[in-house]
């Protein structure tokens, strides 16, 4: 059998409805030729995938299912999807990630397009007629809204993004410590800037996002990232030049020290305190605006979970 060009890689645990949906997506996808394969990685789940999806992927890819046991580790199913591959590019996606026709030759056409290392694409969250104001917000973070070109490594984020899997190799890919939700995907970002990486953005390169997460939901995982994965990296990578606005939250007087920077401390300390948080985050649910709340909600929670802030949200 000839190797793959292209390995699309899933990791997934306890999948569902989205997941069913995102295996028919690929099941129809046209690479011009180029043979790729289907990677999935279960990670953990309560029934096994082959035995819950196994007629779900009827395309013409070689298809492979890897299992592992234990509570779940996002990075090391990652992992173990890219060890496993032959192909030189590995796509690295998600299991409520719905594949547009010809996406997969869109990747494959952008490496050949220029020596990349990392090509992304958009994960659009806006795309159903009921969209919400904070979905709508979402979409334009990050790399959204901007025009196609290079983007740092602070941006790097899975779901429609591939890349040398000889990079996944040579890196060691993504940190296993990170183990809970959210961030081992921006830890391996900050990696390959700090190697000159060259990679690209492509915003036209769509992908859509079926997971309807609300903004409650959200702020949940951003206090949980804040507390694990946030903190990981900023130790891990001597303050990631203030991810996330970390640098409000230091001690009043550290360094660096100004006049603003004490004013936006004080204005951190009175922000980011359960009640005012909660306030706000019933304001955004009710009204839907203004925009700049739910960056407020966003950052807000990670840099509570930072600080060790218990909050009940």
């Amino acid at each position: 059998m000839t190797d793959p060009v292209l390995s699309v890689q899933i990791p997934v645990r306890n999948g569902g409805d989205d997941f069913r949906t995102c295996l028919e997506s690929l099941s129809g996808q046209d690479t011009g030729g180029s043979p790729w394969e289907l990677v999935i990685v279960d990670d953990g789940s309560e029934t096994p995938v082959e035995e819950d999806f196994g007629g779900c992927f009827t395309g013409p890819a070689e298809v492979r299912v890897i299992r592992l046991e234990g509570p779940g580790n996002r990075p090391a199913a990652r992992n173990a999807a890219w060890k496993a591959t032959r192909a030189p590019l590995s796509l690295l996606s998600d299991g409520d990630i719905l594949f547009p026709e010809g996406i997969l030759l869109r990747h494959l056409e952008a490496h050949e397009a220029g020596s990349r290392d990392v090509v992304m694409g958009a994960r659009v969250n806006a795309w159903r007629q009921d969209a919400t104001p904070w979905q709508r917000w979402f979409d334009s973070r990050a790399m959204g809204g901007r025009p196609a070109g290079a983007f740092p490594g602070r941006y790097f984020i899975t779901g429609n993004l591939s890349m040398r899997t000889e990079l996944l190799r040579s890196t060691g890919g993504f940190d296993t410590a990170i183990d809970r939700y959210g961030g081992e995907d921006t830890e391996l970002g900050l990696r390959l800037e700090e190697r000159g990486c060259a990679m690209h953005w492509e915003p036209s390169m769509e992908v859509l996002h079926l997971d309807a997460v609300t903004v409650r939901q959200h702020s949940r995982k951003m206090l949980e990232y804040g507390s694990s994965g946030l903190r990981y990296t900023l130790e891990k990578h001597g303050g990631a030049g203030g991810l996330l606005g970390s640098h409000w939250v230091k001690p009043l007087l550290a360094v660096p020290l100004s006049p603003a920077t004490v004013a936006m401390r004080v204005v951190c300390l009175a922000a980011l305190t359960p009640p005012v948080y909660r306030l706000a985050l019933r304001w955004a649910e009710r009204f839907g605006r203004p925009g700049f709340l739910f960056t407020y909600l966003s950052v807000g929670a990670c840099l509570m979970g930072l600080k060790g802030v218990e909050a009940d949200i």
